[in-house]
């Protein structure tokens, strides 16, 4: 039986992981490193800009709509990461795994 407790229980077990494993895997890519560098440079370059409080504003409510919804999408795409494991293990193990079951745990679809 779907319980809301557990699925709100799967979503914290999930980010915590999430945030732990990513911030791993982050400090060890010189990829994204170069990445976050060029940012930094960018963002310095932005505050140097000569903007109006007004046009500065703007950019920045542009900016933070466009970060949260990157964040959004990053967790929606670790939510499907994980039920794309579940869907292998459930091709491996079929007698195992209740994918309705984890589809509700994971809030992909409605009680």
């Amino acid at each position: 039986m779907y319980d809301k407790d557990f699925a709100e229980l799967v979503k914290i077990a999930a980010e915590k992981l999430k945030e732990d494993t990513v911030y791993k895997m982050l400090i060890h890519s010189e990829d994204y490193q170069k990445e976050s560098d060029e940012r930094d440079k960018a963002e310095r370059n932005y505050e140097n800009l000569d903007l109006t409080m007004e046009q500065r504003k703007v950019c920045d409510v542009f900016l933070d709509y466009r970060d949260r919804q990157s964040l959004e999408y990053s967790d929606y795409s670790y939510l499907a990461g994980l039920y794309d494991a579940f869907r292998i293990m459930a091709v491996i193990f079929p007698d195992r795994w209740d994918m309705e079951q984890i589809q509700k745990a994971l809030s992909l679809i409605k009680n």
